[in-house]
């Protein structure tokens, strides 16, 4: 089972970014890790307001945790720089922030600031929604799979959530979006290979196929029938000729519309062309 140090968790004070804080304990009691709070300064909080309400929180959550530690850090400036600087410097296992919030992260967590935090962030990102069932852990964990060359990225970190949760039951979709010939040959091969992977590991596994225009509306649509807990997407990052790289459609659209929480891996590849 993965091992983690740290985990840091955007803290807005808002029931989603406390879903997510609950979601991240119960993560690093399973890996070791320490917790780290982070509450980006607004104008809408006062810092001392929010200092005591942080200790609070630490001081609630700290006998929860199986003696690891939870602090919290104050950063200053736009939510995602901020975030995507603190996960720089501390080089965190996982980000876990809620999907929508009250002032700082409602708005800035949501839309494009979602999408830069993402592509900015070396470290995998857990969004959760505050609806997140807790009595579920993660029972039903979907994994796309499509004919994208990096595809398969998703899996090592699909793998680890699965020993995290030992009820857990990985739900491959395998998506076909050409009818030609070569390239739904491909997606088999991609799927049949993760397949392996799995049984390699002894995990349980179901595998489904579907022929979409729209990766993000089959996913949600599978996800939907099968009451899942857990999308696991990756980072499609578009890389312009100047070099720079935006968030694909896809993994906006699955940021956006998702009501489950979702896991974005990133794309080595890319992020390492990006820096």
């Amino acid at each position: 089972m993965l091992m983690m140090s740290q985990i840091i968790v955007g803290i807005d004070f808002s029931t989603s970014s406390m879903t997510a804080l609950r979601l991240a304990v119960d993560i690093a009691n399973r890996t070791g890790a320490d917790i780290l709070m982070a509450w980006i300064e607004t104008k809408e909080k006062d810092r001392e307001e929010a200092q005591q309400e942080l200790n609070k929180i630490a001081s609630d959550y700290k006998p929860k945790l199986n003696g690891k530690n939870i602090s919290y850090i104050i950063c200053q400036g736009k939510v995602y720089q901020a975030i995507a600087k603190l996960v720089k410097d501390e080089n965190p296992d996982l980000l876990v922030i809620g999907a929508h919030g009250r002032s700082g992260f409602d708005e800035k967590y949501a839309g494009q600031n979602a999408f830069k935090l993402v592509i900015e962030c070396d470290s995998p990102v857990l969004i959760v929604r505050e609806t997140f069932n807790f009595d579920k852990h993660l029972e039903k964990i979907v994994l796309p799979i499509d004919s994208s060359r990096d595809t398969r990225q998703k899996v090592p970190w699909t793998i680890e959530f699965a020993k995290m949760f030992p009820q857990s039951h990985i739900c491959i979709l395998g998506i076909q979006t050409s009818n030609i010939k070569s390239v739904r040959n491909e997606v088999r091969g991609f799927v049949l290979s993760v397949e392996k992977f799995l049984a390699q590991h002894k995990l349980p596994f179901t595998t489904e196929f579907v022929d979409t225009e729209n990766i993000t509306t089959a996913t949600l649509d599978y996800a939907k029938n099968i009451n899942a807990d857990l999308i696991v997407t990756m980072v499609e990052q578009e890389k312009t000729i100047t070099n720079f790289l935006f968030l694909g459609p896809y993994s906006q659209q699955m940021i956006n519309l998702s009501p489950f929480p979702v896991l974005i891996v990133p794309n080595v590849q890319l992020h390492g062309a990006a820096k």
